[in-house]
């Protein structure tokens, strides 16, 4: 595998609360400790530069919970505590850094059932299974009652996510300048990896209250992100993440539609993150568009869980996600809390062995089926600011900063656009960034330079070194000689 050049530590199912077996001081202890064990493994680890927590935060509250609301709050209380002391410890503060998406525990079922009302049989639908299972249907059936329920409050229904979404503004309020982050959005998006990674976070949890369980992340939702992305890119990778998991066995009905994955597969996503299920689980997930296109989607296991809530023979954990230097492809580690509330690598089964995984995905295809190439818009993008920069403001400082993100020795556009703007800038300038002449043009504007700060030694050195590798025409090699003699004899 290539060196890896970015590293996501990726957690999910917290399962905050004020009493919960797990102190956020041992947990951050167990964190950190093994992070100091990172260089040593075989292969070494990457710290990370980025966190990504995929849903249940919170452990949340029941259903007819006495204060449900102060409840809440202390739980979100310890989980805002938590990770900001995990973006001091691991990204120096930058909470920007930090992708947040709600999980089905995150939802506020007092709430959701206060906007419900038992239906009466007068007003019991034909069939209620049919009815229960229609896309946005405001039927819920509950098992224990053996009651039919009505969503009548639909404002009181959709704040059901309403403490989740004053923890998430909380945390990120005054730090810094994101792509496009916002409470109650279906879909935030961050940047990473100085604009080379784009994030998709989902709310997995449309639909989902005290007697839907199932995972649902709206089409619109799904669409709309891949083209905010489009306008808001290039990117060398677009990553997903969401909450629910996307396979379940028979008689479960808490997970969500892999139809949804896919569909973000032929929107050029090519890794996904998530949780729910506890327990580790990572795939490549495949779509035949015009051509078979692969995407990698891996669930961490939950970080500090109650021992109830771990499927059999699984143990808490999280996962660190080694981005590939070209984007192709990464190598996923598996830590898990073996002994003593500490975290150590994994063994596990399904890899032989061994504690990580590594895995590839295909290059997202464009509208024509062929294969995109992000470094060459990303280019492209960078000598169009830079060209409205000099052209468009006259703002020679910014073209020249743009220019220099970017190789433009074989490019001869974004030459000229250098050396117009460091023609802006002064003969100095022009000088400096001109260096070897590659063009006649090149060679008349470096003499001019030269001639103007006086130096006509110099400007005559030009002609000598490069007039006949250019195969400078006689004609202009004689004006330009003319002229270097008369700037001398000013300077007599």
């Amino acid at each position: 595998m290539s060196i890896p050049m970015y590293s996501i530590l990726h957690i999910t199912d917290l399962h905050r609360a004020k009493n919960d077996p797990i102190s956020n001081s041992e947990l951050l202890s167990a964190l950190i400790s093994d992070r100091e064990c990172y260089e040593r493994e075989d292969p070494p680890i990457r710290p990370p530069d980025a966190i990504v927590v995929s849903g249940d935060v919170i452990q949340g509250v029941p259903l007819h919970y006495a204060d449900f609301e102060s409840e809440l709050a202390a739980q979100y209380g310890v989980a805002h505590d938590f990770l900001v002391s995990l973006a001091d410890r691991f990204l120096n503060g930058d909470r920007t850094k930090v992708i947040i998406v709600p999980g089905n525990h995150d939802i506020d079922w007092n709430v959701a059932f206060s906007s419900m009302v038992p239906v009466e049989d007068k007003d019991l639908p034909s069939n209620i299974p049919v009815a229960l299972f229609e896309p946005a249907s405001p039927y819920r059936w509950d098992w224990k009652s053996r009651c039919l329920y009505k969503i009548q409050d639909e404002t009181l229904y959709s704040q059901r996510l309403a403490a989740f979404w004053a923890f998430f503004e909380r945390f990120y309020s005054g730090h810094g300048e994101m792509l496009r982050v916002a409470p109650w959005s279906d879909a935030n998006l961050y940047s990473l990896d100085n604009g080379r990674i784009g994030i998709a976070a989902f709310n997995s949890c449309s639909g989902n209250d005290c007697f839907a369980f199932h995972g649902e992340i709206s089409r619109e939702a799904v669409a709309q992100a891949h083209l905010d992305l489009k306008d808001l890119g290039p990117w060398r990778l677009r990553i997903a993440v969401w909450h629910h998991d996307i396979e379940g066995p028979p008689q479960r009905m808490d997970y969500m539609d892999i139809e949804v994955v896919r569909g973000m597969i032929g929107r050029g996503f090519r890794l996904g993150l998530y949780g729910h299920q506890h327990r580790v689980q990572i795939t490549p997930q495949h779509a035949r568009l015009l051509d078979e296109e692969t995407m990698v989607v891996a669930s961490a296991g939950s970080l500090c869980a109650g021992r109830r809530e771990l499927p059999m023979g699984s143990l808490r954990g999280y996962s660190i996600v080694e981005i590939r230097d070209d984007y192709s492809g990464a190598r996923i580690h598996i830590r898990e809390m073996r002994f003593a509330n500490l975290f150590s690598r994994a063994v596990l089964r399904d890899f032989e062995g061994r504690s990580y995984v590594d895995l590839e995905w295909t290059t997202p295809l464009d509208a024509a089926g062929r294969p995109e190439n992000p470094v060459g818009e990303e280019r492209i993008a960078i000598l169009r600011k830079a060209e409205d920069a000099l052209h468009g403001r006259g703002d020679a400082a910014e073209t020249l900063q743009l220019l220099s993100s970017i190789d433009i020795s074989t490019d001869a556009f974004g030459r000229r656009l250098l050396l117009a703007a460091a023609a802006h800038s002064g003969p100095l300038k022009l000088i400096e960034m001109t260096g070897i002449p590659q063009t006649i043009e090149e060679l008349v504007h470096l003499i001019d330079a030269y001639l103007a700060v006086g130096n006509a030694q110099a400007a005559a050195s030009v002609i000598a070194d490069h007039a006949i590798r250019l195969s400078l025409p006689e004609s202009i090699k004689a004006d330009l000689q003319v002229n270097i003699e008369l700037k001398k004899r000013t300077m007599s």
